[in-house]
């Protein structure tokens, strides 16, 4: 049943050394891409991960994991899938499926073919990501969806300038789409791990929409202006002085697991 990589791992070290940070309001998620190799398609992988997602139910349920999301990478080059669980402290990350979690959930049968994981996708890689801010819908939650993900590096020496408007300026006009229904919902996040000044990206911003027609409308200049000052909005067309968007791949929903509903 262990499904850690070495990076995971580190991940387990970090969230031991963060304990006093984890006790604050914090939301991270822990990246996972996949790959599926030659002899296995997609479907073998879909069938395999559903087994899974009873456990990553059964984990939400006991409020070790907040969600868990299955997602196919439509432009992501080797990478096919991605999973994504989402804590609100790193000492669960350290220990997201505790013996008391599997004990008798899977048949022999079962447990045999989530034995054979590593013969049907390779984990490519894996990154922690930890959520700034954010702005949902009542639609959230919905199983399908159609995500834009955006990669930002900040331009060297205004990572401060570009965070702070993500936090105080596109947060409020995000805050406004969703309210106007242009979208179902915004998040902005930091990368804790990997990072570095040579690291590919720094932050990321996640569109949500409820169809790929939905993220083609064209977007209400009134919101913008009706969302923020003049002198905010003179601001906030300056944003691209601060960041560049280095990748952007689209995530289509496949699975997903929130705690069930008592």
């Amino acid at each position: 049943m262990k499904r850690f990589s070495k990076v995971l791992l580190f991940l387990c070290i970090l969230g031991a050394a963060s304990a006093t940070r984890a006790q604050q309001e914090h939301l991270y998620a822990v990246i996972d891409y996949m790959h599926i190799p030659d002899g296995k398609t997609q479907q073998d992988y879909i069938a395999l991960e559903k087994l899974w997602q009873r456990l990553h139910q059964k984990a939400a349920d006991a409020g070790i994991c907040r969600a868990w999301y299955l997602n196919r990478v439509e432009n992501g080059g080797r990478n096919d899938f991605v999973t994504i669980r989402v804590y609100d402290s790193l000492n669960k990350i350290a220990d997201p499926w505790p013996e008391s979690l599997t004990k008798g959930l899977f048949t022999s049968q079962e447990e045999a073919q989530m034995g054979q994981t590593e013969q049907v996708r390779n984990l490519t890689h894996s990154e922690l990501w930890e959520v700034e801010a954010s702005a949902l819908s009542k639609l959230e939650g919905e199983s399908q969806h159609y995500s834009s993900i955006n990669f930002m590096k900040p331009t060297p020496g205004k990572t401060g300038d570009y965070y702070k408007m993500e936090k105080g300026l596109f947060s409020k006009i995000n805050k406004a789409r969703v309210d106007a229904g242009q979208m179902d919902g915004w998040y902005f996040l930091s990368r804790m791990f990997p990072s570095g000044y040579d690291a590919e990206y720094d932050f990321i911003t996640v569109d949500v929409y409820l169809d790929k027609a939905a993220s083609q409308k064209q977007i209400d200049a009134k919101i913008f202006e009706n969302a923020l000052s003049k002198e905010e909005l003179a601001k906030a067309n300056t944003v691209q002085e601060l960041r560049t968007v280095v990748r952007r791949e689209i995530w289509h929903s496949v699975l997903r697991v929130t705690p069930s509903k008592k």
